[in-house]
């Protein structure tokens, strides 16, 4: 690595004290971002203590019921932050610390950022347990290390963390592009797809008869990495791309910024990943795509010379081990006529990634700012009737095969409504008009706004649904004496849980928030003592449609 060589790899600790394996690497591909850190196998349980990987101070502690859950951020002299999420619990000292300002703040979810000399650690210092909240989907410890002064994240691996790896990457497929109107694969103009066949490190492509391609072609590869001891499968850290020997694409993941972590869209087959949830890796780069990963950009060939063209795949990892696969095409020309007969009718607009563009049509107004495309578009639009669970036309704004990077701005008139359904409206987005999501909306006169980040179809409905609250371990009159906690699972249909507030004995209590289990949790503390109490919870949600559940209990 070019920095590589100013890291010191003895600086930091193991910030746990079992064996290292992983269930995640640093810039594996994920839903609409890069892995920013390593997911540390915790034993398949939660409680595992953490421990600072040097000197430091707390910087940042978050408390959230979503993406990181539990974290903490510890600054470190040498010019990094260290960073560990989804947590079960802090320890005594940081737990205490952070129970205050909840309830000093009256919210469970917070956010702390303490002064360099008010929560010091050592090398080795316990600071936390190991757990499985917020977005976590199982027991595991996630762990970065960022440059302080830009908050980028690097892989951890640089630091010399002790992970067993001499498996080399698997390569399941290959996939030719023609690049535009007038390029073919075997005779057609759409993409096609290769199965590699082959192990350690040694892959081919079993063809039954010759790829021929002309004019402008890409390549994209769907490829993994393996690491010894776990059936896990992982990102690589370097795709190179060789024609006739000589390099014309190269990726490389060392850091990133979170801001490019969206430009993944653009890196990978985003249409084939919604159709069938495979990750192509696309060696051809888009004019939008800002990502800070490709050291060579230009991976696409032009075949129109009749010649045979050797393309070659070489994919690595950290510790070199490296798998490749070569293949061949043959240049023809297919003296195919260009189809350049009229398309079905349909309003279509071009819009340019370079540049701001509007779409304004009878009752909506669409704002897509520069820096939301990742290439040139003609954005279709079209209105369709609504369903019965929407209140307007359903406006189709271009297609959900379509990635952006950035939000746009929607805007939908709407004059038939009464003041109380517009307090209970929102716009809600669908791609098929079975499943609604909502989306949100701030209202102005007769047109309501809300900003987006995805093409579909868009509506309005109304919300006039309260939340539900249902009691788990407690009714009216129970004695809770034996129990450790008060809990309750609360749900919405369609806006979402917007907020939440129990007390007990009109009391303002603390009661965490698990989002993916639909649960609230108050556990007994000092601040509830034996005898007699009242519990009251009041949850509302997005467009303020409220639900309230009251119970006595004994302590």
């Amino acid at each position: 690595m070019s920095f590589s060589q100013e890291i010191l790899t003895d600086y930091f600790r193991s910030p746990l004290d079992i064996p290292l394996f992983l269930s995640g690497n640093f810039g594996e591909l994920r839903s609409n971002h890069f892995h920013a850190g390593l997911d540390i196998k915790t034993q398949g349980v939660e409680g595992q203590n953490v421990y600072a990987i040097a000197d430091g101070y707390v910087s940042r502690i978050k408390v959230s019921p979503f993406g990181y859950g539990n974290a903490i951020y510890i600054t470190h002299p040498n010019g990094f932050t260290s960073v560990y999420g989804h947590l079960q619990k802090y320890s005594i000292s940081i737990a205490n610390v952070v129970k205050d300002y909840q309830y000093k703040k009256e919210k469970f979810a917070v956010e702390l950022f303490p002064t360099p000399f008010s929560m010091q650690v050592k090398k080795g210092d316990l600071i936390a347990y190991s757990g499985n909240s917020g977005g976590s989907g199982g027991p595991h410890l996630h762990f970065e290390i960022r440059k302080t002064a830009n908050e980028h994240p690097m892989n951890p691996l640089f630091f010399g963390f002790n992970i067993k790896d001499n498996v080399k990457p698997d390569i399941y497929a290959i996939t030719v592009y023609p690049l535009n109107d007038t390029s073919y694969v075997n005779g057609r103009n759409r993409a096609q797809r290769y199965i590699a066949r082959g192990s350690n490190g040694v892959y081919s492509l079993p063809l039954k008869s010759q790829i021929k391609v002309q004019g402008e072609i890409g390549f994209g590869i769907e490829t993994v990495d393996r690491m010894s001891g776990t059936s896990n499968k992982y990102g690589l850290h370097n795709i190179q791309l060789k024609h006739n020997d000589k390099l014309i694409f190269e990726q490389q993941i060392d850091e990133f910024a979170f801001h490019e972590g969206r430009y993944i869209n653009s890196h990978i087959d985003f249409e084939t990943y919604r159709k069938t949830r495979r990750r192509i890796q696309k060696s051809f780069v888009k004019e939008g795509n800002s990502l800070r990963i490709y050291k060579k950009k230009n991976g696409q060939i032009t075949c129109s010379d009749g010649r045979k063209h050797l393309l070659s795949y070489t994919v690595s990892d950290l510790n070199e081990n490296s798998s490749s696969v070569s293949f061949t095409l043959q240049s023809v020309d297919f003296n195919v006529q260009a189809n350049l007969s009229s398309k079905e009718e349909k309003d279509i607009t071009f819009m340019s990634y370079k540049e701001k563009n509007t779409l304004l049509r009878p009752n909506l107004l669409l704002n897509i700012p520069k820096g939301v495309l990742y290439e040139d578009t003609y954005f279709e639009y079209r209105e369709a009737k609504g369903t019965t669970k929407t209140v307007s036309p359903i406006y189709w704004l271009h297609n959900h095969f379509t990635p952006m990077h950035k939000k746009m701005t929607l805007s939908i008139k709407n004059k038939n409504l009464t003041p109380y359904q517009k307090s209970r409206a929102l716009i809600v987005s669908t791609i098929d008009r079975k499943s609604w999501y909502a989306e949100g909306g701030t209202w102005n006169g007769d047109n309501i706004s809300v900003r987006t980040r995805s093409f579909g179809g868009y509506s309005i409905a109304l919300d006039t649904i309260a939340p539900r609250i249902i009691p788990i371990n407690i009714v009216q009159n129970v004695n809770m004496s034996k129990k450790w906690s008060i809990s309750v699972k609360i749900t919405d249909n369609l806006s979402g849980i917007g907020s939440y507030r129990g007390t007990i004995d009109g009391k303002w209590v603390l009661m965490a928030y698990d989002a993916k289990n639909d649960k609230l949790s108050y556990y007994f503390d000092e601040k509830v003592t034996k005898g007699d109490h009242s519990f009251k919870i009041v949850v509302k949600d997005e467009v303020g449609n409220k639900s309230v559940y009251e119970a006595d209990f004994v302590r």
